[in-house]
């Protein structure tokens, strides 16, 4: 805490001192004095250091995909603050940004975007081009399509389309890695001083990503026991699966259910058809892990076989890491051969 200068004080001491000096030497003496209390009052009136307002300038990466936060945070260490800035109730694919939302963004040091098309508020939001960055950038030329994109409602908002490409490029391990890779670089530059940490980090988390390979081996070797051929045909509730089943070998037969918590009778009867034209075949379906148990019943009653896949683009209840949920989808589509 700082000391206050007490007027008295100084006033009791300087008469102390200089009543019995001849006139010259107590006007020297006087003036030292005067000069030694306020130097002294200066300093004691500097502001003390504020640890919080250090910390307040540490950098700040702010990302929009649940993917992309576990991943940055892994490699960053905690060497900058990161940001979901999508709201946790919904994802990036479906958000609207608020004007304070948007000038959060405008003031990071760092935009990490899923790219993809996930984030289709982007070209409607002003933000710093030389501060945001796509980490799909390496791998544009493996999208995937959706030639049959088509209106959907996602509550109050009214109805809208999710056209172009399928987003959830990180059900695939591969397609993973090349996007962590990318976030390595673009935190790498903006922590220099911490490149080879954050190098190191990557390294470790694409080590893991990478195990997942021999899974889905392990899968494709089981299919090919079971039914004699690994290019099997599965169907889905959404295109949101067609990097995983590209992955593994197989042609994903999509439909579009809406967001809603129980069926529709067009969802239903989307079903049925698609299951009639596939015959006698098993019919392995690819579900929402988020869906209702309702849905998962209808499928089964209709004589499909359901895997539950987590999407991941929300945080997992219990803090699951991401290679530990993509593995556990691994895990669900083996047990289910």
């Amino acid at each position: 805490m700082a000391r206050k200068c007490s007027p008295s004080l100084n006033t009791g001491l300087r008469k102390a001192i200089v009543s019995e000096r001849p006139p010259a030497m107590r006007y020297r003496l006087e003036l030292l004095i005067l000069l030694i209390v306020i130097a002294g009052c200066s300093r004691s009136s500097e502001p003390e250091p504020n640890p919080a307002a250090a910390d307040s300038k540490r950098p700040e990466i702010i990302v929009t995909s649940e993917p992309l936060l576990d991943m940055t945070m892994a490699i960053v260490r905690g060497a900058v603050d990161v940001r979901r800035i999508v709201p946790a109730s919904t994802t990036s694919r479906d958000w609207k940004p608020t004007s304070e939302e948007a000038g959060l963004m405008q003031q990071a040091n760092l935009i990490l975007i899923s790219g993809a098309g996930y984030e289709p508020w982007k070209d409607r939001v002003s933000l710093p081009g030389s501060r945001i960055r796509d980490t799909a950038a390496g791998y544009y030329d493996q999208f995937i399509r959706i030639p049959d994109a088509v209106s959907h409602q996602h509550g109050p908002d009214g109805p809208h389309s999710h056209p172009g490409t399928v987003w959830a490029t990180w059900l695939d391990p591969e397609l993973c890695v090349a996007q962590l890779h990318q976030v390595s670089i673009q935190c790498g530059r903006l922590l220099p001083d911490q490149k080879q940490t954050i190098e190191t980090a990557e390294a470790r988390l694409a080590a893991e990503l990478n195990g997942l390979n021999s899974e889905i081996v392990s899968i494709q070797e089981r299919v090919s026991e079971k039914s004699g051929n690994t290019e099997l045909t599965v169907f889905s509730d959404a295109p949101h699966y067609q990097y995983l089943a590209r992955r593994l070998g197989w042609k994903l037969h999509h439909l579009h259910w809406s967001d809603s918590e129980t069926l529709s009778d067009e969802d239903r009867e989307s079903l049925l058809e698609a299951f009639k034209l596939n015959g006698d075949e098993r019919k392995i379906f690819l579900m929402n892990s988020r869906r209702s148990s309702s849905a998962e019943a209808f499928v089964r009653e209709s004589g499909g076989t359901v895997i539950r896949i987590d999407l991941c683009e929300f945080a997992s209840l219990d803090g699951t890491p991401l290679v530990a949920r993509l593995k556990q989808n691994l895990q669900h589509i083996r047990d289910a051969f």
